[in-house]
């Protein structure tokens, strides 16, 4: 770990402080002050990227940072977050690779990988819808619908089949409490197999028939 700089200026005080998160800023989703780094020296601008850097997994404040710091070693940690990491962290790197690549055979391959690996509660999976919704492919589509059958987490069985109908124009948001939809998508969980099937059928056919 890299010594503090002896002299820190405010700047340099102020972005710590703000790395300083408290369940308000966890629940509220408060980012580090990145108005801050604009102000630090070249210095302070290393120390926050070695100290970043030598983190095992980044969050997404993290990467935020290391864009916004915009070293060569910033830039190639969060690409090896894209890589490895399938949390909220993980894909916001991996939307830098879309922006600079575009969508290629690699990224979809890359991306449905991820898809695959979508747990809940990691503040991912909002950030895979957004690239979903802007790249519904057939192979991305397919991914989609694997998760709403057999995904472990059925958080995101549910999740996944609810975005898939609202991605298909049948629901105007996936958090819909509609009582004509919110059933069978509880079914997709359902420990009954005839019922289980009868609610894949059922979504497997309002996906084949778009709204929109």
């Amino acid at each position: 770990m890299s010594l503090p700089p002896r002299n820190p200026t405010a700047f340099y005080t102020r972005f710590k402080q703000s790395m300083m998160i408290d369940y308000d800023a966890w629940r509220d989703g408060t980012p580090y002050d990145l108005a801050a780094l604009k102000g630090v020296t070249p210095e302070e601008r290393d120390l926050l990227v070695d100290e970043i850097c030598e983190r095992s997994s980044l969050d997404w404040r993290d990467v935020e940072a290391l864009r916004e710091l915009g070293t060569e070693k910033a830039i190639k940690r969060v690409g090896k977050a894209a890589q490895k990491q399938t949390d909220g962290a993980g894909i916001e790197a991996f939307m830098d690779d879309i922006e600079k690549q575009g969508w290629t055979e690699e990224i979809e391959t890359r991306f449905i990988e991820k898809l695959e690996r979508a747990a809940s509660m990691t503040g991912a999976l909002d950030r895979l819808y957004e690239i979903a919704e802007a790249h519904p492919t057939p192979a991305v589509m397919k991914q989609l619908m694997r998760n709403a059958r057999i995904s472990s987490d059925e958080t995101v069985r549910y999740s996944m089949g609810a975005f898939l109908l609202e991605l298909t124009g049948h629901v105007d948001t996936r958090y819909t409490f509609d009582t004509n939809i919110r059933p069978h998508l509880l079914d997709l969980n359902s420990d009954d197999y005839k019922t289980y099937k009868a609610a894949v059928a059922w979504l497997e056919n309002k996906v084949a028939n778009p709204k929109k």
